[in-house]
C-alpha cells in the first residue's frame, strides 16, 4: 500500500452542489457579542455564559453581563471541546494552545465554573498552526495538531487518576501547504483540514487506517468556497466551513458515505457587519448549534444560532479485542514484517516461539513476550509454516519452511527442541518465477508436503524428504487460480487445503497429492470480506475447527466454519490496549496470521491469535506482530467457546 494517497470525490459528491429548498436556510439568528478573547464557545443553551480564549487576555468564563466569573491567567489561542464519559456522568474537556511557550493546554470546569488544569504539556517540538479534538467510537479522546511543516500530528489523550492527563503520540499525517484549520466529525471519524485559500480535504482519523485524503471542496472557480476555506467546525455528520469572501459560512452533510455541499445552506455575513473572519467554533446544545466567528477588524464576535440538523447515524463499528503482547519492531521501516507461525514447545508450552518473516531480510524468532531471540539473515522470506517430528543429524527436530523470494526456493529450518534454536538446513529449488506464499501439510503417515504459489496464480505441491541429513523436495502436483494468491493453510486431520486469492476470495480442495485439482468456493469478496484476503489459519477447538482470515481492506478478521457451506461466524478488529504498562496499538492491513488452540498457560489457556501489523503506531514504528489471547475472541462471541 502507498504511504500517502489522494482520492477525488465521485461525480455526485463534494464540489457538485446538492440542491435543497430555500426554506431550509442555514441560519436562524445572527447577533453580536463582545468578549475579551479571539475564540469563544457557548457554555449553556441560554447563552448566559461563554468560554473566551485570547493570546493577550487569557482563558476566562464570561457571563451575559460581560463580567469574568473565573479565569486562568494563561494566554492562549485555538479552542475546541468534547464531552467525555466519566464514572459520574459526562465531563466537558477543552483544548487550547499556549503559543508563547508552545504547550498544549487541556482543561475543564467544575460545578462552580472554576478551571481545572488537566494538562499543560511539555513544549511541542514544531510550530503549531491549528488544533482540534476527536472522540472516537471507543470514547477515547484524540488531539490533532497542525504543523507549519505540512503535517498533522495525532495524539491520544489519556486521563491518569490523581495526575495530569497523558499526551501519547500516535502517528503523523502529511498535509498540504498552508494547512491552518482543522475539525473532526466524530460520527464518521473524519478529520477535515483546510489549505488556506485553496482546498478542503478529509482524512480518516482511525490510527490504523490507510494514510489517504479525499477532496471535499475547493476555492472558486473549481469549487464552492469563494476565495478558499478558512475555519472549520463539525457536529453530527455535518461540516461548516468559513470562506473569507463575505465572510461566508458553508454547510456540508454526510450522504451516501461522502460529505456533500448543501447549496441553499450558506450565508454571507456581510449583512451582519462583519468585515473579516478566519476562525470558526461551534457549541452544540441539542436543539440548536451556536457558531461564533471573531471579526478582527471590529474586535467583536458574530454569533449564529443554527437549527440543529438531524443527526446522522454513525457507521456501524465492529467489536474489538486487544493485543497483550507485541514483538520488537522490524529493523527496517516500510513493508517488512509479513507472516507469523507458532512453534509449540513439546513439554513447556510457555517456552513456545513466535517465528515471523521479514520480507526484506529473513526469519525472526521471538518468545511469547515478544522479545527477539534469534535472527536468520537468509534473504527475502515471505510466508512461513511449521510442522513437527522429523529426523536430522541423529535426533528428532521440528521443521519451519519459508518461501524465499530471493532464490525462488523453499528455505527449510530445523528447530532444536532443547535449545529452541533454528538452523537453515536446505533451500529447495522450485520452478516458480516469483515465489510468494506457502504452507505445509503433514498427512496421517507423517509425510510432509509444501504448497507454494507464484504471483501469477500458479500453485505447486512438493513432497519434502527429511529422512536424510540433506533435506530435499520435488513437485508432485500443480494447479492454479486466475489472479494473485498468497495465504493458504492445510488441515492435517481432514486433508483439506484452504487458499486465498487476494482480490477474489477463498477456495478449497483436497491436500492429497493424487487428488483432483477442482477448486470449490468457500467465500467471495463482498459482505464481510474486503480485499485483499491475506492470512489464513485454522483454530481446532473442542466444538469444531474454524477458519480465520484477515480481511485487509477493512482491517478486520473473519471466523468461518471450516465445514461447508462455510458460514461466517464472527467478524472483529484488533484495537488499542491502553492498560498501564502495555500501551499497545491495534493491528491493521494484516498480511499473515496464525492461530492455535493449544493451552500455552495464563492468558493463553484457550490459545492465541498472532497477526502481522501493517501500521505500527502509538508511536509510529516499524512493522511488527501482535498477540491476542483467543479467550478474548471467545468472550465476544460465546458460541465459539467449547
Amino acid at each position: 500500500m502507498p504511504f500517502f494517497s489522494t482520492r477525488r470525490p465521485c461525480a455526485n459528491a463534494s464540489v457538485l452542489a446538492l440542491a435543497l429548498s430555500a426554506s431550509q436556510s442555514l441560519l436562524a439568528q445572527t447577533s453580536s457579542l463582545m468578549l475579551p478573547g479571539e475564540f469563544a464557545l457557548e457554555l449553556d443553551a441560554t447563552s448566559s455564559q461563554w468560554l473566551s480564549v485570547g493570546e493577550n487576555t487569557g482563558i476566562q468564563v464570561v457571563n451575559s453581563a460581560g463580567n469574568s466569573t473565573s479565569s486562568w491567567a494563561q494566554n492562549a489561542e485555538f479552542l475546541d471541546s468534547r464531552s467525555i464519559p466519566t464514572a459520574s456522568g459526562t465531563q466537558r474537556i477543552f483544548a487550547s494552545f499556549d503559543s508563547n511557550q508552545s504547550r498544549v493546554l487541556l482543561y475543564s470546569l467544575d460545578s462552580e465554573q472554576q478551571f481545572q488544569q488537566d494538562l499543560v504539556s511539555s513544549p511541542i517540538g514544531f510550530p503549531v498552526e491549528g488544533l482540534c479534538l476527536h472522540l472516537d467510537g471507543a470514547q477515547r479522546l484524540h488531539l490533532f495538531l497542525l504543523s507549519e511543516l505540512f503535517e498533522a500530528h495525532q495524539y491520544l489523550l489519556r486521563p491518569v487518576p490523581g495526575e495530569q492527563w497523558q499526551m501519547l503520540p500516535v502517528r503523523t499525517l502529511p498535509t498540504g501547504p498552508d494547512s491552518e484549520y482543522c475539525a473532526v466529525d466524530d460520527y464518521s471519524a473524519t478529520l477535515f483540514v483546510s489549505e488556506s485559500s485553496q482546498t478542503l480535504w478529509a482524512y480518516p482519523t482511525d490510527p490504523e487506517a490507510e494514510v489517504e485524503r479525499t477532496l471535499i471542496d475547493a476555492a472558486a472557480p473549481f469549487g464552492n468556497l469563494g476565495d478558499g476555506p478558512l475555519g472549520l467546525a463539525t457536529a453530527h455528520g455535518h461540516l461548516y466551513a468559513l470562506s473569507g469572501d463575505g465572510p461566508t459560512v458553508h454547510q456540508y452533510a454526510r450522504q451516501d458515505g461522502q460529505f456533500q455541499y448543501l447549496t441553499q445552506h450558506h450565508h454571507s455575513l456581510s449583512a451582519a457587519g462583519m468585515q473579516s473572519a478566519e476562525s470558526l467554533t461551534l457549541s452544540d446544545t441539542g436543539e440548536a448549534q451556536t457558531l461564533s466567528l471573531f471579526d478582527e477588524e471590529n474586535r467583536r464576535f458574530t454569533v449564529l444560532k443554527v437549527p440543529a440538523p438531524e443527526s446522522i447515524a454513525a457507521p456501524e463499528s465492529l467489536p474489538e479485542v486487544m493485543p497483550v503482547v507485541e514483538t520488537n519492531p522490524m529493523p527496517q521501516r516500510g513493508d517488512a514484517a509479513d507472516d507469523p507461525a507458532l512453534w509449540i514447545h513439546p513439554t513447556t508450552p510457555q517456552q513456545s516461539l513466535i517465528v515471523g518473516t521479514n520480507k526484506r531480510q529473513g526469519l525472526f524468532v521471538y518468545d511469547l513476550e515478544g522479545n527477539e531471540l534469534q535472527r536468520l539473515d537468509t534473504g527475502r522470506l515471505n510466508n512461513v509454516d511449521i510442522r513437527y517430528g522429523v529426523s536430522w543429524q541423529g535426533r528428532i527436530v521440528d521443521v519451519a519452511v519459508a518461501s524465499n523470494r530471493d532464490l525462488n526456493t523453499l528455505s527449510m529450518f530445523a528447530i532444536d527442541r532443547e535449545t529452541r534454536q533454528l538452523t537453515l538446513v536446505a533451500d529447495i529449488p522450485t520452478p516458480l518465477q516469483n515465489i510468494y506464499g506457502m504452507c505445509l501439510y503433514q498427512d496421517a503417515t507423517q509425510k510432509l508436503y509444501a504448497f507454494a504459489n507464484d504471483e501469477d496464480g500458479s500453485f505447486l505441491q512438493l513432497a519434502l524428504d527429511t529422512t536424510n541429513n540433506k533435506w530435499t523436495g520435488g513437485v508432485v502436483r500443480r494447479f492454479s487460480v486466475a489472479t494473485q494468491p498468497e495465504g493458504c493453510v492445510a488441515n492435517d486431520r481432514t486433508g483439506q487445503l484452504f487458499l486465498g486469492e487476494e482480490d477474489v476470495g477463498i477456495w478449497t480442495l483436497s491436500a492429497a497429492p493424487d487428488a483432483p485439482t477442482n477448486l470449490q468456493a468457500v467465500a467471495k469478496i463482498g459482505g464481510a470480506f474486503h480485499d485483499d484476503i491475506e492470512g489464513l489459519a485454522l483454530y481446532e477447538g473442542e466444538n469444531g475447527t474454524f477458519l480465520i482470515a484477515s480481511s485487509q481492506g477493512n482491517n478486520s478478521y473473519i471466523v468461518l466454519d471450516s465445514i461447508a457451506p462455510y458460514p461466517v461466524l464472527a467478524t472483529f478488529r484488533i484495537g488499542m490496549n491502553l492498560d498501564p504498562g502495555l500501551m499497545i496499538d491495534g493491528a491493521s492491513e494484516t498480511d499473515g496470521l496464525e492461530v492455535s488452540s493449544a493451552n500455552l498457560g495464563g492468558a493463553y489457556s484457550a490459545g492465541l491469535l498472532i497477526v502481522q501489523d501493517g501500521r505500527n503506531v502509538l508511536p509510529e514504528q516499524a512493522q511488527n506482530f501482535k498477540v491476542v489471547p483467543w479467550r478474548d475472541v471467545q468472550s465476544l462471541f460465546p458460541f465459539l467457546r467449547p
